[in-house]
């Protein structure tokens, strides 16, 4: 078992639950190695590069999935670009089922909600990535619209500092998020913390 290679990312489920993320991934991978092209109509790629391709495909697909393209002969696909249709065709309603359930994510999501800076931003980029892929991008300024204007109303100075320093990305709010959120932290009173009472 030690020879078996860590995957790169998590393998795509059976459910195709992880769809969005997975073939974000998988592009993002094959960009990486140079053969993104290899998952295109009429690419003209070596077929050592399609081997290269069909097996981190292959290994990046949950265990019951592969059992199931090996029904449509997935031991036999020599070209990737086939594999990536059939995937495409049996989880690209994943946008369907994705959509609604993202855009209810976006409309509800709170920065005072979360505890963590870091909960928060992994959430408004996982939501925004997901909308992307389903065709309804998120612009940076409205990420940065959504997280002033859900601030707790204890901080309403530290929401002003932060409109005021006219960020033109989220990235960089996100720092200074994550560097204040010690303040934060000190700001909004615990609720299991003992209350004191002045005699």
């Amino acid at each position: 078992m030690a020879n078996i290679e860590k995957l790169q990312f998590p393998a795509l489920e059976i459910t195709g639950a992880n769809y969005t993320a997975w073939i974000t991934n998988m592009e993002l991978h094959l960009d990486s190695e140079k053969i993104l092209d290899i998952i295109k109509e009429g690419n003209k790629s070596a077929s050592h590069e399609k081997a290269k391709a069909v097996i981190f495909l292959g290994k990046h697909l949950d265990e019951n999935l592969t059992h199931d393209y090996a029904r449509i002969n997935y031991a036999r696909i020599k070209d990737p670009l086939d594999l990536w249709k059939a995937l495409k065709e049996r989880f690209d309603s994943q946008k369907k089922i994705t959509i609604p359930h993202a855009l209810d994510e976006w409309a509800n999501l709170r920065f005072r909600d979360f505890e963590k800076v870091e909960t928060y931003n992994s959430a408004i980029l996982r939501i925004a990535a997901q909308l992307e892929y389903c065709g309804k991008p998120v612009m940076e300024a409205e990420m940065l619209e959504k997280t002033y204007q859900t601030f707790h109303k204890n901080h309403y100075v530290l929401q002003e500092q932060y409109i005021n320093r006219e960020y033109t990305r989220f990235s960089e709010l996100a720092v200074a998020e994550k560097n204040n959120e010690l303040f934060i932290k000190t700001t909004i009173p615990d609720p299991r913390e003992p209350k004191h009472f002045l005699r």
